[in-house]
């Protein structure tokens, strides 16, 4: 395809541009000849990149058969006066844009952002009869967009696309406006290339920067600060703002100087002129500036670099306007193989975020404007850097695990492909019913296929055979009074329906006892791990005490389920169950949130039963061993699994608890049967 995108690009600073660079040279990678129109060169300090000679070279580019071509539109100058005096971007996007197709057509246009590149879009797409895609980011669609004097052309160009890349609280206001949801596609995921973000590569050199800013008279006074030389130092990078931390945390870099802490700050990060302004003079003020350097922004590719050498990298967004704004800042840290320290907003907006709890792969931070909080953690890191390592090494697996489904950039070239031959998206598959749920989400699918069965062939139910009926538990019970009354009167096929009707019995009551018995202030997942050090150490799991979360409860049956999760329909039931045990992960619904059951192996279901906060990881493992229940390759690495997808948590061992208290809750457990939340059915 020959493809056009209207956004921003380098030099300007930011996620859009640095999203719309590397969609550009990965859709060159997979053979599509690409055209960029962009204003980027008009970026003025501070938010204009300091670009070296071999970093513009890197705007464009050849690759087999496909090539990233950038076409810039002209500074302002006289040619372009006009009273009142602006840059006219628009006009000059859109016009670049059509000469552009009229030397080589195009396919398709993409823009990404509104203003101006979504109006420029729409425009040159006008002008050449093409298709136009559509894609807005977070300042635009959160901000912009609700502004009266923008908000009926927003709604235009968005109407009049081909496609509308969007998703969440943004795709429901496009099809409020009149948006088609049919021509409204998900296509944004965007994935880090980690070849690049990784641990290993060069640090970047600030002596060598400084000298290369000096040089730039373009970038006017976007270095500042005397960070002394050789003195670890924390970084941030972005915007400055109240909202993005930027205070709070010249805040704690005073308290830790106060403390006796060595440890500066290194800011690839600016602000409107205001915000610039009341950063310098409030270091300044607490007597930062030799502990402070502020240096300009930097291509993308070298982001990395600036990475590297950070003792930890601090993304402190808090009461950020934009709700649906999800940097990926946390990401690029963690891929680079550095601490993360984050605000717990910031965190909660990752993807699977309960799988990053603090103090095991990251550093949260729950009220950023909390000084001593955030200086107490900040000056964890710098006297304990081996347990910063540990937590830098897991967070690093979760940026990967995050990043391993993305299909990039192929969903979006798969969206312009269909909007350039103006086919329609693929429809929409309707919503699939978890194996072990009904479409009614109601947890009774096999109980509602017995139930039409029965109404079939003996009247029996007819009244719960309809789709928007929904079955409870005391419906199903009553079904199967129904049927343990046939199978006493010689029905012996009903067997295979009444024990499908007692499976989901069977889960739904556990379910109930679990709604009954959760406490309603249940553990925030996000500090899910009690420790008495501020972070998990190398080797330090095998000694905590594992407990199982009290918003769960296992089922156990003593046989292959199978067959009833994979059934269509009653004739899929087996005509007696057999097969080795299986046990069923049920979650509470007390806050409102459904959870599908999870089906477990029989070891997995042991470690649970075995973590009521008697054991220890290591004894866990050990009265495994005993009972010839394992053992499974990395033992540790289940228990910690398990931790990471909140079956259960950890903390640090009771000193006051001695053994014989254990062995007595263990004579208990033995005497009385299973622990509290186990059902066992026949």
């Amino acid at each position: 395809m020959r493809i056009c995108i209207i956004g921003k690009f380098p030099p300007i600073q930011g996620g859009v541009s640095m999203r719309t660079y590397w969609t550009a040279h990965g859709l060159a990678a997979r053979g599509h000849e690409v055209d960029v129109i962009t204003n980027a060169k008009e970026a003025l300090p501070p938010f204009r990149m300091h670009m070296r000679q071999e970093d513009w070279k890197r705007c464009e580019a050849s690759s087999g058969k496909g090539s990233v071509t950038v076409h810039w539109t002209d500074p302002v100058d006289r040619s372009q006066s006009y009273i009142p005096m602006a840059s006219p971007f628009v006009t000059k996007l859109a016009g670049v844009a059509a000469s552009a197709h009229a030397a080589k057509p195009f396919d398709v246009i993409f823009s990404h952002y509104m203003e101006p590149y979504g109006i420029a879009g729409y425009l040159a797409a006008q002008i050449t009869g093409l298709p136009h895609v559509v894609r807005m980011a977070g300042s635009d669609s959160g901000r912009l967009w609700h502004h009266p004097q923008f908000e009926p052309l927003y709604d235009h160009v968005l109407r009049s696309a081909q496609v509308v890349i969007a998703t969440g609280a943004v795709a429901r206001r496009a099809a409020e406006r009149g948006v088609d949801p049919d021509r409204i596609a998900a296509g944004g995921a965007y994935a880090l290339c980690e070849d690049l973000f990784t641990p290993d590569g060069p640090r970047l050199d600030l002596a060598a920067l400084r000298g290369e800013v000096s040089a730039n008279p373009d970038l006017g006074d976007a270095l500042w600060g005397d960070l002394a030389k050789d003195r670890p130092y924390f970084g941030i990078y972005g915007k400055l703002g109240e909202n993005k931390g930027s205070f709070a945390l010249l805040s704690a870099l005073h308290r830790l100087k106060h403390d006796g802490v060595d440890a500066g700050l290194v800011a690839l990060a600016h602000g409107q002129p205001q915000i610039e302004r009341r950063f310098r003079e409030r270091a300044r003020e607490l007597g930062l500036s030799d502990r402070v350097l502020q240096i300009p922004f930097l291509p993308h590719w070298r982001v990395p670099e600036f990475l590297r050498g950070c003792t930890a990298v601090c993304c402190l967004e808090q009461n950020f306007p934009i709700g649906h704004h999800s940097p990926i800042i946390p990401i690029e840290v963690m891929l680079c193989g550095k601490c993360l320290v984050a605000s717990a907003e910031i965190i909660r907006k990752l993807p699977r975020w309960e799988r990053l709890p603090h103090g095991h792969g990251c550093v949260a931070i729950e009220d950023v404007n909390n000084t001593e909080e955030l200086s107490h953690k900040l000056a964890a890191i710098i006297r304990e850097p081996v347990l910063a390592a540990a937590v830098a090494t897991r967070g690093r697996s979760f940026a990967i695990e995050v990043q391993r489904d993305i299909d990039f950039p192929r969903r979006l070239e798969n969206i312009l492909a269909r909007a350039a031959e103006r086919r329609p998206l693929p429809s929409r598959p309707p919503p699939v019913a978890s194996s072990d749920r009904s479409e009614s989400g109601d947890g009774f699918r096999l109980t509602r296929m017995v139930a039409s069965a029965l109404a079939e062939t003996e009247g029996s139910g007819a009244d719960l055979n309809r789709p928007e009926d929904t079955i409870d538990l005391a419906a199903a019970q009553k079904i199967l009074v129904c049927i343990e009354r046939g199978i006493a009167e010689g029905r012996t096929g009903l067997r295979p329906l009444g024990a499908a009707v007692q499976i989901e019995i069977a889960i739904a009551a556990a379910e109930r006892e679990c709604d009954e018995a959760i406490r309603r202030s249940s553990v925030d997942p996000l500090f899910r791990l009690n420790l008495r050090r501020w972070a998990l150490g190398d080797g330090d799991l095998a000694e905590l005490i594992c407990v199982r979360e009290p918003d769960l409860r296992v089922v156990q049956f003593d046989h292959d389920l199978t067959a009833y999760r994979n059934a269509k329909s009653v004739l899929d039931f087996p005509s007696s169950p057999k097969g080795s045990s299986n046990a069923i992960v049920v979650f509470c619904h007390a806050h409102g949130a459904r959870h599908e059951p999870l089906v477990v192996d029989g070891c997995t279901a042991r470690i649970l039963e075995l973590s009521d906060g008697t054991r220890t990881a290591a004894e866990i493992l050990g009265q495994l061993d005993d009972e010839h229940a394992g053992p499974r390759e990395n033992e540790l690495g289940w228990i910690e699994y398990l931790f990471l997808h909140g079956l259960i948590s950890l903390q640090q061992r009771n000193e006051r608890a001695d053994a014989q208290g254990s062995q007595r809750l263990r004579r208990v457990e033995t005497d009385c049967g299973p622990a509290p939340g186990f059902f066992r059915v026949g």
